[in-house]
């Protein structure tokens, strides 16, 4: 099993002995609630994540120096072991990685600011606004040349693999009548 599938696999574990050990020593209902909901979401990630792996067995036919037996196996599959030629869900490196921002970190105070404007007054909505609208502009300006550049990438990709990008075409194709076969709405055909 990948890392990427026991990373939730564990959070649900982590989660739902923190749930239930916060339930004996604080009794608290709202807390307990919301570190189970915690377990239950990792619980579900594991499970579409595991769900999307291929049926193959890819486990390795030699015992880990983590032992035999039963903690042999639970430590294979709980723990961080890799095994060779196995899949991973997210071991695909095509594409571009984004460039690094500040651009969500201005939004994200923009709008702590312009709530904070809602509640003591309408200078806090305009003091968020100010990095709010210049964040967006920039996350906006970086979001587009990241989406050039990924059409650049991929005609340059097209045009190495001798493969011609379908063009759309504006206008139907037209017919050519040639001169001996006159139009039957041309005048003086009959």
């Amino acid at each position: 099993m990948p890392e990427e599938t026991r990373l939730f696999l564990r959070s649900f574990l982590f989660a739902f002995v923190v749930a239930v050990v916060y339930w004996f020593v604080s009794y608290d209902f709202a807390g307990t609630i919301l570190l189970g909901a915690f377990s239950l979401a990792s619980l579900f990630a594991f499970a579409i994540i595991r769900s999307e792996e291929p049926a193959k067995d890819t486990r390795r036919t030699e015992r880990s120096e983590q032992g035999e037996g039963i903690v042999g196996h639970v430590m294979d599959w709980v723990g961080t072991t890799e095994h060779p030629g196995m899949e991973r869900p997210f071991d695909d490196e095509r594409g571009r990685i984004p460039v690094a921002s500040v651009a969500p970190v201005a939004v994200g105070v923009g709008v702590a600011l312009i709530a904070f404007g809602l509640i003591f007054g309408p200078w806090g909505v305009v003091a968020g606004a100010i990095p709010l609208l210049l964040g967006l502009r920039e996350w906006i300006g970086e979001a587009s040349a990241e989406l050039a550049a990924i059409d650049v990438d991929d005609e340059l990709a097209a045009a190495q693999a001798d493969v011609v990008p379908p063009r759309e075409e504006a206008t139907a194709p037209q017919r050519s009548h040639s001169a001996s076969t006159p139009s039957p709405h041309a005048p003086g055909a009959s």
